[in-house]
């Protein structure tokens, strides 16, 4: 965070992302899809107007990428592309927002906080990995990093122009469409006019034509949920509640994990901004804290009776960002920070290199079957393997269908063995049985299944089996050890 005399900020931003680019290009072409990115790559496989797991656009932006290079590597074109727009985002927030705070501490005219921001952004672990893998956040934070600076300048002007309350209007409604924790926003809305004694604008006609024009743009959404019995609503619903009780030690868990990924500094730093009722006093600080509050109270609450993935919350710390920079900046000068900055960014820098390298090739030992990345690992090789299966075991024309007992397990077999279809072995509804129909009672298949569920699978109960026989073990390895072994059973007599 010092200034340099031969390197411009935005110079220096443009090299940082740059590198990153080319880190998430190389991993691109050389590791395969996880769960989650193959899942949405098969949402632009076969386009809907929206989806039971998630809103559309997730889906909808992998459409033409699906359709001109159907590859791992043409999956993560579009997060690539979203993740460089959110670093230009986030870097002109900063600057424009805090520079006032900027002016006032720096003795020339080189302002830098925008670049420490994006330091700070891609010095965490999760941001950088979600710039790689497709999620309904990564459009999400784009489209609300742009609200955010759209309010702002809205909040410049005593009217807003009719423009800005299109733009409004369309930005709320790409929101809604990128993921549903996006009511957060509306909350934000509301508690913008309020903190800022806005309330008039509810008189103005602008306001309601960017609600109507953020309805039409969320029909789609609304139509296919109408269509299917608001399938997709009831279970994000019964997703954040099906558990009774809230417990301190999952809200605890889920705040672990994110002092993990976000980094102590962000970490700390980001809980002492919302929580210090001074920092409310500044516009700037204020209107970022109004947008990420909301989403900090929702996943707070929702993680005590379900734990929160460590993504779910990705767009409050986003937003946190600037504000701990501004905070950061203005004691720069200080031994204390400079010493915690220091040390952030040499931890940050070693992790991040872990991180990146381990996934290009995992050259960490660890004991058989205790790979971290087990999960995400070696799904190509066994759908190959169960296509090799099929061809030996098939009697017909007819190969037998593929089944896993998992959605997640399916997202990756599928994208594998498309265009044939593969079934999930639960009651529990997942989108598969909106692409391929539920499994059907007496039906025979091959049950895949990766080490860490349960060996021999259950049987002879509702949505299993009546019988199923081992027909193949694969190990998989790598540095003379066993990430993930899968078995391949043939199995018979499917109950409903």
């Amino acid at each position: 965070m010092t200034e340099s005399k031969h390197l411009k900020p935005h110079q220096a931003a443009f090299l940082l992302v740059g590198l990153m680019t080319l880190v998430h290009i190389v991993l691109a072409f050389n590791t395969e899809l996880g769960g989650d990115e193959a899942h949405y790559a098969l949402y632009g496989l076969m386009p809907d107007w929206s989806y039971f797991d998630h809103p559309p656009m997730v889906g909808w932006l992998q459409i033409i990428p699906m359709w001109l290079f159907p590859t791992d590597w043409g999956a993560r074109i579009v997060p690539i592309s979203l993740y460089i727009i959110l670093n230009y985002l986030l870097y002109q927030i900063t600057v424009r927002l805090f520079a006032q705070n900027e002016q006032a501490c720096s003795d020339s005219k080189t302002i830098w906080t925008g670049f420490a921001s994006l330091l700070l952004l891609n010095a965490t672990l999760m941001f950088p990995l979600m710039g790689m893998g497709q999620l309904p956040d990564n459009p999400l934070m784009v489209v609300v990093l742009a609200m955010v600076w759209l309010v702002w300048e809205m909040l410049k002007t005593e009217i807003p122009s009719t423009k800005q309350w299109l733009l409004l209007g369309c930005l709320v409604g790409l929101a809604a469409l990128s993921k549903y924790t996006s009511i957060t926003i509306v909350v934000s809305l509301l508690l913008v006019m309020m903190v800022e004694k806005r309330w008039y604008w509810l008189t103005q006609k602008g306001l309601w034509l960017a609600i109507l024009i953020a309805l039409v743009i969320t029909a789609p959404l609304l139509y296919w949920n109408a269509i299917h019995d608001w399938a997709s609503f009831l279970y994000q619903l019964h997703h954040g509640t099906h558990n009774p009780d809230w417990r301190i030690v999952r809200f605890l868990r889920s705040q672990a994990a994110q002092f993990i990924v976000y980094t102590p500094l962000l970490f700390i730093l980001g809980w002492w901004m919302m929580l210090k009722v001074r920092n409310y006093r500044s516009p700037a600080t204020r209107l970022l804290l109004l947008f990420a509050v909301p989403v900090f109270v929702l996943f707070a609450w929702g993680s005590g009776r379900e734990e929160s993935l460590p993504h779910w919350p990705a767009l409050a710390w986003l937003l946190l960002i600037p504000v701990v920079i501004d905070w950061l900046w203005q004691r720069r000068a200080k031994l204390g920070v400079k010493i915690v900055i220091g040390l952030q960014l040499a931890l940050s820098l070693v992790l991040t290199v872990v991180m990146h390298s381990f996934l290009f090739t995992p050259w960490i030992p660890f004991e058989d079957h205790k790979n971290p990345i087990q999960g995400e690992y070696g799904w190509k090789q066994a759908a190959a393997t169960a296509k090799e299966i099929q061809a030996e075991l098939s009697t017909d024309k007819t190969p037998l269908p593929l089944f896993v007992s998992n959605w997640s397990y399916a997202s990756h077999l599928t994208w594998y063995v498309r265009p044939q279809p593969v079934y999930v072995t639960t009651a529990r509804q997942t989108q598969f049985e909106f692409w391929f129909g539920k499994a059907k009672a007496g039906m025979d298949g091959i049950l895949v299944v990766p080490h860490y569920e349960k060996i021999p699978p259950l049987t002879n109960q509702p949505n299993h089996f009546e019988r199923c026989d081992l027909v193949k073990k694969l190990p998989i390895r790598a540095n003379d050890s066993i990430i993930v072994s899968y078995y391949f059973y043939r199995c018979s007599n499917y109950l409903q």
